[in-house]
């Protein structure tokens, strides 16, 4: 398709003895914005959908696929409900769980805890929990009536370790003649995990679930069962053949899967990937239309040769030709090199972090306000792919008006004056 002299009397006009030092300039300048638009732009992608990755792992891992409630917050019977969940296909674990609120006291400070309740063999399988331990094991866990687990950031907020004493407060309390008196308890530290969710290491408490039945004052009474699948998308397929199963077993509660408990949130990121992406292709875009200036800029100042080719023999669609050689050239290395750079950067992310607060002082990461203890950041191929031809299109688009405007060079009035 594109011949030989084509290519060379198109590198000649990109090298820099080609044509004057401005055009130059502002060709390098229109390489350098597409590769920074594209880097930006998969550096964004791969965060964000990092972001979504991660929380998605630790709500799920933490809570599992589907929550099965009773009506009244109370239920009997609760581990031949767990066995006969447990028979449904694709299902992995069905734990029973008791959650309540406290506050919890570490000598004079106070904090708000959300105390879960579970069988000591539940949480030895929850592999979130489990493979996360920094101090204290689980293997321990339940021996005691007031084991408890907390998570890493509360311990180190309040300077806590395996062995000291959390006392739990609730409002559930006990009726008195002088009125209702709260609950407390003394609970010893035997475990500390960092799950890297914010939330879930600063604010959750595992107790054996015996001891919250009598913390909480539940009897022989849980508040839930939580219900882990083979994979977080089989819940549209199992969510039915689970709700059969507890009609036929005649409970009475609802089920809520976490699509649904968690559906304006996980909205809400996409909406801002769907926009960030749109956002940085104007980046792209901006770059862009450099291309289409140092283009015209290179027509304009290279009519004459333009002129003494076609005298020469060249036809117009050679002279078209060779202008999208020059204008695609720039457009595909810069986008090769965003890609390149992009994807390096987006794999280093937390390293680039590190650097700047380690040179600056100043935080890049808050997990107090972002959820997750460290930067995420996902390379999805199918992004970067989406990006290059968007990149691609866009350069490619931009080369031809100026292309055209060479090949429609008229010689005659080029050599004119020659």
């Amino acid at each position: 398709m594109f011949r030989n002299y084509e290519w060379k009397v198109a590198l000649k006009y990109l090298s820099i003895r080609g044509h004057d030092g401005f055009v130059t300039v502002i060709a390098l300048f229109s390489l350098f914005g597409i590769f920074l638009g594209v880097g930006a732009l998969i550096v964004t992608m791969s965060v964000m959908g990092g972001f979504r990755e991660e929380l998605l792992g630790k709500v799920i891992g933490f809570n599992g696929h589907v929550l099965y409630q009773p009506f009244g917050g109370k239920m009997e019977d609760y581990d031949a409900a767990a066995a006969d969940l447990s028979l449904v296909q694709d299902v992995v674990k069905v734990r029973p769980i008791l959650e309540g609120q406290a506050l919890a006291m570490m000598g004079e400070y106070g904090t708000f805890a959300l105390v879960r309740g579970v069988k000591p063999e539940d949480l030895r399988s929850q592999t979130l929990v489990a493979d996360n331990m920094v101090m204290g094991s689980l293997d321990d866990f339940g021996t005691g009536e007031s084991d408890i687990i907390i998570g890493l950031r509360l311990a180190e907020k309040y300077n806590l370790g395996i062995g000291d004493e959390i006392t739990l407060m609730s409002p559930r309390g006990r009726v008195t003649a002088f009125g209702t008196v709260p609950r407390i308890q003394n609970f010893l530290i035997t475990g500390i995990f960092e799950v890297g969710e914010y939330n879930y290491d600063s604010n959750y408490f595992f107790v054996p679930l015996p001891a919250a039945q009598t913390y909480f004052q539940y009897g022989d009474q849980v508040g839930a069962l939580e219900v882990t699948l083979t994979h977080a998308d089989k819940v549209r397929e199992i969510y039915p053949l689970l709700a059969q199963r507890i009609v036929d077993s005649g409970m009475a509660g609802r089920m809520i899967d976490w699509q649904q408990l968690n559906q304006a949130f996980f909205n809400a990121l996409e909406i801002e990937k769907n926009a960030m992406f749109i956002i940085l292709s104007l980046i792209i875009l901006v770059a862009v239309f450099n291309v289409i200036s140092t283009m015209i800029m290179l027509v304009k100042s290279k009519t004459r040769d333009i002129a003494v080719l076609r005298t020469m023999g060249a036809s117009r669609s050679s002279i078209t030709r060779i202008f999208f050689i020059i204008g695609s050239s720039i457009g595909v290395l810069g986008t090769f090199l965003g890609v390149i750079g992009g994807i390096y950067l987006a794999n280093h992310l937390q390293w680039v972090a590190d650097l700047i607060e380690a040179l600056t002082g100043t935080s890049v990461w808050d997990a107090e306000t972002r959820f997750i203890t460290e930067i995420p950041s996902k390379v999805d191929s199918a992004e970067v792919i989406a990006v290059t031809i968007v990149a691609l299109t866009l350069s490619l688009l931009a080369t031809i008006f100026p292309a055209l405007r060479a090949a429609n060079t008229d010689p005659v009035k080029a050599l004119k004056y020659e």
